[in-house]
């Protein structure tokens, strides 16, 4: 387990959970494998769950990865 500030990693379960505040939330799927927790009252975006994230995020990575070879101008 990776804990960051609000950023926790489960490597086993390839879970990333990045967390704000807490309060009374519900749950949305907003695309398979990824879920918001949303303020029932304020609709503010109170934590992202990302299943299989290695996975979900491996194109981003990609591309960070290949940014940062990139040299600045």
């Amino acid at each position: 387990m990776i804990e960051r500030d609000n950023v926790r990693y489960d490597e086993q379960a390839d879970i990333l959970y990045i967390h704000g505040r807490s309060g009374p939330a519900v749950t949305e799927e907003v695309i398979p494998g990824v879920h918001v927790d949303v303020d029932e009252e304020s609709g503010e975006v109170l934590g992202i769950e990302i299943l299989d994230a290695s996975k979900v995020l491996a194109h981003f990575i990609e591309s960070v990865k290949a940014r940062d070879k990139v040299p600045a101008l």
